[in-house]
């Protein structure tokens, strides 16, 4: 795979895409279990244009068989994610420790050097899915805990060759504003870097672009997700949950929703080097003209000038 480059063009970005939308579920969510099986899932990515892509392990697939699928279908893989467990999933943090070592070992093996991390949703009672995007039962000391979690499994991550990029999400602990600019500054640069996600930060109300000028030397890889913000304000105006908001149409390919997403690149400066990934939650179109939609958008896309 040394021949091949996630750049289409010199001037161009590292591009990816992590394709879920072949995965969106009629719950609102995403359901893994749709997924093609990995070599023909592979060979339409390629297809579509782009040049590298991020798909989960199948379970009972090999490290060696997978990066052989990669290889066979003319591919990179792109910057995958880590999720810790939510405090109320009571997990030992030795545990999530172990499982940040294996999937920052693979990502290393695989030839990557970023990773996102973020908090998963609470596994019962889950009160920022049922009210999404305000900031729901903020508690200082829950985030205080969070951001010592988290500050201890992105160690563990740098020791295996990774350097970890917070990526708040809504429905998560970390999901508004508010939220990421306390963890970016508790957890220094040495540490964790930025890795947003231009969807969520916006259905969350945050000032992207004040975010990303604040952090601009820490964002080593990024989501370009789209949106429609006239769903997201009618959404948040009716009290409706993540999954509810989803299925009324909140997620567009890029270019299709109302975000500039162009403006928020602008504001990463013409030397940023690092990844931007396509991910489509819910399509609004066929997952494979979703994919040559959002393929199209990212391989336009070119650096501002020095």
């Amino acid at each position: 795979m040394s021949d091949l480059s996630p750049r289409v063009t010199a001037d161009g970005y590292r591009i990816a895409i992590n394709p879920i939308q072949w995965l969106a579920s009629e719950d609102g969510f995403l359901d893994r279990s749709k997924a093609p099986p990995l070599d023909d899932f592979l060979a339409q990515i390629r297809q579509v244009g782009f040049p590298a892509a991020v798909i989960a392990i199948p379970v009972g697939t090999s490290l060696e068989d997978y990066k052989a699928a990669f290889e066979r279908a003319g591919i990179l893989p792109a910057p995958s994610y880590f999720g810790i467990p939510s405090p109320e999933a009571e997990v030992p943090l030795e545990k999530t420790l172990e499982e940040a070592k294996l999937a920052g070992s693979r990502q290393a093996a695989l030839g990557l050097k970023d990773i996102f991390i973020a908090v998963h949703m609470p596994p019962k009672l889950r009160p920022r899915v049922d009210k999404p995007a305000v900031g729901a039962m903020f508690d200082q000391a829950r985030l205080d805990f969070i951001i010592d979690q988290l500050g201890n499994v992105a160690e563990a991550l740098k020791a295996e060759g990774v350097m970890p990029a917070l990526h708040p999400h809504v429905g998560t602990w970390i999901e508004t504003e508010n939220d990421t600019r306390r963890t970016l500054d508790t957890i220094g640069p040495g540490t964790l870097n930025f890795g947003p996600d231009s969807g969520h930060l916006s259905w969350a109300g945050a000032d992207v672009l004040g975010l990303f000028r604040s952090y601009r030397d820490r964002i080593s890889i990024m989501h370009i997700k789209d949106i429609r913000l006239d769903v997201r304000d009618a959404a948040i105006a009716a009290g409706k949950s993540y999954p509810q908001t989803a299925l009324d149409g909140l997620w567009a390919e890029p270019g299709i929703g109302n975000l500039d997403i162009k403006a928020m690149l602008t504001e990463l400066g013409p030397s940023f080097d690092g990844w931007i990934v396509a991910e489509v939650d819910r399509p609004t179109m066929p997952p494979y003209e979703s994919a040559v939609v959002s393929a199209n958008y990212l391989r336009e896309l070119r650096r501002p000038s020095a």
